[in-house]
């Protein structure tokens, strides 16, 4: 029998909470939009830039006979558009009694400061998300809807290496540069693991084994990117409605890797760093008394836009493939 009856040792002992473990739900998994949008810091909220045409690739009559003049060219197309650094803010309070009365591993305010700052990623990831993956944001030679037997799910029909080689050609013959950025959204790269046409080409490599490096070194991408991250749909206190923010949607893209001058990129982000002291998302508190709290507040401002457009303002540095898998 035991010394302590009748619940032997839950006598013993008081429940405390884990200090080593806990149970979350973080949004770490890879984003894409930074690789098809990279940042450029803006000195002003809201200011111009310049759009060259394409007058270069123009050829001209240069032949001059003898006593005559030279033929004169006209000088490039200019033209501006224009972008503003919204501000995306969002706030947590933490109360004296939630701090007071917290045990390790709580901890209020940098649970609260993550919180919101993932929201207010996931928020940026999700306007770049639906700027890329609308086809109507396109040249129509640049996108392309799979159905049926052509979507990469179909091992015995489709032909996704050849769907890919298209998108390089189609921006290609648009920009004369190839596209340098894939995004391969997980539900997408899942299956291509198992695409007879890439174990195929893989069998004799050293590892054998199907990654993004590997395929973007059988495709000639730079990086390709495999975002997983997820949202949830539903409105809070309701059963979770979950999916992949990225579905199913392949984006490829000329994206380099900073901005400059007369580049033809697939986007960019503009960040304004002049309310944050230099820095494009920032973090500030206050003490509000009358509720007894700390207010904590997360605070980006940006802009995110396409840039490289034909004549219609459609995309011509990137391509779209929709549903890619079923």
């Amino acid at each position: 029998m035991p010394v302590y009856n009748p619940s032997g040792g839950g006598n013993v002992h008081i429940d405390r909470a884990l200090t080593q473990i806990s149970v979350g739900f973080p949004n770490t998994q890879p984003m894409a939009g930074p690789a098809l949008f990279p940042s450029v810091s803006v000195l002003k909220q809201t200011d111009k830039y310049y759009i060259f045409g394409r007058e270069g690739w123009l050829p001209e009559s240069d032949y001059r006979a003898p006593g005559t003049q030279a033929n004169e060219v006209t000088g490039a197309a200019v033209s501006t558009d224009t972008y503003y650094a919204s501000e995306h803010s969002l706030q947590i309070a933490v109360t004296d009694e939630e701090r007071a009365n917290a045990d390790p591993p709580i901890a209020p305010d940098r649970d609260g400061t993550n919180i919101i700052t993932s929201k207010i990623l996931l928020g940026r990831e999700r306007v770049m998300q639906t700027l890329a993956t609308t086809a109507a944001n396109y040249n129509a030679s640049n996108t392309v809807t799979l159905s049926g037997t052509s979507q990469w799910n179909d091992y015995a029909n489709s032909d996704p290496i050849s769907d890919l080689r298209t998108t390089k050609i189609a921006i290609n013959a648009k920009i004369f540069i190839d596209p340098n950025v894939a995004v391969i959204p997980y539900q997408v790269m899942v299956k291509l693991e198992d695409h007879p046409d890439f174990l195929e080409r893989i069998k004799y490599s050293e590892r054998a084994i199907f990654s993004p490096e590997l395929l973007a070194s059988i495709l000639g991408f730079e990086r390709v990117v495999v975002p997983g991250v997820g949202v949830n749909t539903a409105n809070l206190g309701q059963t979770p409605s979950l999916s992949y923010l990225w579905g199913k949607d392949v984006v490829v893209a000329y994206a380099p890797s900073a901005g400059g001058l007369k580049i033809p990129s697939y986007g960019y982000e503009y960040t304004w760093a002049g309310a944050g002291g230099g820095n494009p998302q920032y973090v500030d508190r206050w003490r509000e008394d009358k509720r007894k709290s700390d207010v904590i507040r997360i605070c980006r401002y940006y802009d995110v836009k396409l840039a490289a457009l034909d004549g219609a303002g459609l995309s011509i540095a990137g391509y779209v493939i929709k549903a890619a898998v079923a």
